[in-house]
């Protein structure tokens, strides 16, 4: 009788056990820290602007060129082994931009320029959808899809005609479309390392002489990271 109870028992065992293991939360976490970057015509932007003033011209405007720091961490739930939605706060970093105007009239006497220097920063909330593809049993590629909704802070220091500076600053909340692809490397049962590609599609305005169009660009991180699964 105690040896039959046994032999249940063990037999239960061999189901039950993979069963339990199959049955593992499908939640995972993950952490990613690497530099932004971000897109766009902004010069053309400007450009298509028009003077800020009669009598002015165009000198220069653009973007800086230099990247940032910014990261992501991010909450999952495997829909199945190839499948899962995430939701994840997304850090941006900032980016520098700065246009000059040059007098074109005698109006105003020589060597008067208005110049500005802005800086945008973002920042926010996503939600994606994303598909693995095993490559090995070690290395996956990924792909996502989703929204992005966030806060574009926008800070410029103005200087008109040599007669000091000023300030302006204007926050403005987006919700635009977020994508991004990348690899992960499974180190072991629960731990992943992952490097991704993401980018928050044309956040902001198409510049124009509002307080809200200061400028519509593609904000990019490309980030190296870990991933937890519990």
């Amino acid at each position: 009788m105690l040896n039959s109870k046994i032999r249940c028992a063990a037999a239960f065992c061999a189901v039950a056990i993979p069963a339990i293991a199959c049955s593992q939360s499908k939640f995972y976490v993950g952490a990613a820290l690497g530099v932004t970057n971000t897109s766009g015509n902004y010069s053309e932007q400007v450009r298509n602007a028009g003077e800020p003033f009669p009598g002015f011209r165009l000198i220069t405007a653009g973007r800086d060129g230099s990247s940032d720091t910014g990261g992501r961490i991010s909450l999952g739930y495997s829909l199945s082994p190839n499948f899962a939605v995430e939701l994840g706060y997304a850090n941006f970093g900032k980016q520098d931009v700065a246009y000059q105007f040059e007098k074109t009239t005698g109006l105003i006497p020589a060597q008067r320029f208005f110049t500005s220097q802005g800086r945008l920063k973002l920042d926010g909330a996503t939600l994606d959808a994303v598909g693995t593809l095993p490559i090995t049993p070690k290395f996956s590629a990924n792909a996502r899809l989703g929204v992005f909704s966030g806060t574009l802070r926008y800070r410029e220091v103005q200087d008109f005609l040599n007669q000091g500076t000023t300030v302006f600053t204007k926050n403005a909340n987006f919700t635009k479309l977020h994508w991004g692809m990348g690899a992960s490397y499974r180190i072991n049962d629960k731990l992943d390392a992952t490097l991704d590609y993401t980018q928050a599609q044309g956040v902001g305005k198409s510049f124009a002489w509002t307080a809200d169009n200061n400028g519509k660009l593609n904000y990019g991180l490309f980030a190296a990271g870990i991933r937890y699964r519990f």
